[in-house]
């Protein structure tokens, strides 16, 4: 009998996903100040767009968990000072060249956002072999594919 397939990978974040949030908020920016709002609801709102996004670029720039590796002994997350957690893989999704794994570890979920420029194609590829030889679990749900 074979054994099911094994990766590991450090996981940086996408500067993709990045850069792409930091066009947004530009373009929310613009679209306020081109609005006929008071001034003072210009600048409100701005700060609230501008809020947000700061939280959403420092939570999505520095994850928790940099290492993420599946094998015998199932997911495993490894954080910077070297910390492993088993997790358990909650829902994969797959829409074209992006894949995002939303794994649980600790109680809490880590969704984890592949994208051409964070991992190479031959992990990417390994990636989807490794999701769709784990047998789908009932009180989870199955993983879903997108295509």
């Amino acid at each position: 009998m074979r054994s099911a397939p094994a990766i590991a990978f450090d996981y940086q974040p996408s500067r993709l996903l990045i850069a792409a949030l930091a066009s947004m908020l530009a373009l929310a920016l613009v679209s306020i100040n081109v609005s006929g709002l008071d001034w003072a609801w210009k600048v409100g709102l701005s700060a609230i767009a501008l809020g947000a996004c700061v939280r959403s670029l420092h939570h999505w720039a520095h994850p928790r968990w940099t290492r993420i590796a599946f094998g015998e002994a199932g997911w495993v997350l490894a954080d910077r000072a070297g910390s492993e957690a088993a997790a358990a893989l909650d829902r994969y999704t797959k829409l074209g060249a992006m894949q995002v794994l939303t794994l649980r570890a600790e109680s809490q979920a880590f969704h984890v956002v592949i994208l051409p420029d964070n991992l190479q194609p031959d992990l990417r590829r390994r990636l989807v072999l490794v999701v769709a030889s784990q047998p789908s679990s009932p009180e989870l749900g199955s993983p879903r594919r997108l295509q």
